[in-house]
C-alpha cells in the first residue's frame, strides 16, 4: 500500500475525503470511466475511427470527473492523460504496420499505404508488394515490423493500461518500453537515412512530411524525465 496521501474530489461542499492510501480496487464510477477510456484510445488507435475514439474518451474523462466530485479514489489526470497518449499511440501503430505484414493484398490497405507513401515515405510507394513478403519493399522495413509488431507495441499497450491501474509492473514496464522506444526510433531513423534517396526523394513533401506526420515518435524522450520524476511508491497494486 502506498503511503502517499492523496486528495481525492468532495464528497460533499463541506466535507472533502482525503485519501493516505491507494486502495486495492477502483471505485464503480472509476472502473466505468475506465471502460469508456479504454475503449476510445482503442478506436482512436484504429485510425478509420479515430474521431469516434476522441468522443469517446472525453467521455471517460467527463466520468472520471464525476468519480472524483463523488468521492471516490482517483488517480491524477496527467497519469490518465499520459497513459491513454501511449495507447492511443502503440495501438495506432500496431495496427498500421500489421496491415502491413499481413493484408498488404488487400485492395484498400494497398491504395492507404501507397497514397501514404506517394504524399510522404516513398517506402510504402515504390516497388510496394514487390518482394516475397509483400508490403513495403525497403530495405529493413520488414526487420522493424516485427520487431515492434510482435514485440514493443503490445508490450507497451499493456504496460499504458497497468500505468493507469497504478499497478507496480505498469510503472517499471513504461520506462522500460520508453526506452526500447527511444532506442528503435534511433535504429529506424537512421535506417530511413541510408535510403534516403528512394524515401523521401520519392514523396511529395518529403523529409518534413515525415516529421508533421511522425513528430509524436519524440514523445519518449519527454515522458521518460516525467516518469523518473513520478513518486513510484504510488504505483502501489499488484
Amino acid at each position: 500500500m502506498s503511503s502517499i496521501e492523496k486528495t481525492s474530489g468532495p464528497a460533499s461542499v463541506t466535507a472533502p475525503v482525503k485519501y493516505s492510501v491507494v486502495p486495492d480496487e477502483d471505485g464503480l464510477v472509476v472502473k466505468t470511466a475506465d471502460r469508456w477510456l479504454i475503449t476510445g484510445a482503442v478506436l482512436a488507435g484504429s485510425l478509420i475511427l479515430s474521431p469516434i475514439g476522441l468522443v469517446v474518451i472525453a467521455i471517460g474523462f467527463a466520468k472520471m470527473a464525476r468519480a472524483k466530485s463523488s468521492g471516490e479514489f482517483v488517480r491524477p489526470a496527467a497519469v490518465t492523460l499520459f497513459g491513454m497518449f501511449a495507447m492511443v499511440d502503440a495501438a495506432a501503430n500496431f495496427l498500421g504496420w500489421s496491415l502491413d505484414v499481413w493484408a498488404h493484398d488487400a485492395r484498400i490497405v494497398e491504395w492507404a499505404f501507397t497514397g501514404w507513401g506517394r504524399l510522404v515515405d516513398g517506402a510504402y510507394y515504390l516497388d510496394y508488394n514487390s518482394v516475397w513478403s509483400g508490403g513495403s519493399a525497403a530495405a529493413g522495413e520488414k526487420s522493424w515490423e516485427f520487431l515492434c509488431i510482435l514485440g514493443l507495441f503490445p508490450a507497451r499497450l499493456a504496460a499504458a493500461y497497468g500505468f493507469i491501474k497504478l499497478k507496480r509492473w505498469g510503472f517499471r514496464w513504461m520506462i522500460i518500453t520508453s526506452w526500447a522506444y527511444i532506442m528503435i526510433w534511433l535504429g529506424y531513423v537512421v535506417n530511413m537515412v541510408v535510403n534516403f534517396p528512394n524515401r523521401f526523394g520519392a514523396s511529395v513533401f518529403g523529409v518534413t512530411g515525415w516529421w508533421v506526420f511522425d513528430i509524436f515518435y519524440m514523445t519518449p524522450f519527454l515522458t521518460l524525465p516525467w516518469l523518473y520524476a513520478l513518486d513510484k511508491r504510488r504505483w502501489s497494486r499488484f
